[in-house]
């Protein structure tokens, strides 16, 4: 198999996938999540993956507009 660029952004996406899962299971602890006046308890992992989720919505968004 050549490694070619679009070879290469798929093994660079599963390498970082990979971590990000590892991540998010190793944190199931609960914490309280502050913002403006709501305060909400949720495992970490779950704040790391919606985080996550967002990132990379926020990032095709401003990938459509180049």
């Amino acid at each position: 198999m050549k490694l070619t660029k679009q070879n290469s952004r798929i093994i660079f996406g599963l390498a970082l996938l990979t971590l990000v899962m590892a991540l998010i299971f190793q944190n199931s602890k609960e914490v309280t999540l502050s913002f403006v006046a709501v305060q909400i308890q949720l495992p970490l992992f779950l704040i790391i993956a919606i985080s996550a989720v967002a990132g990379f919505g926020i990032g095709c968004l401003l990938r459509i507009r180049r």
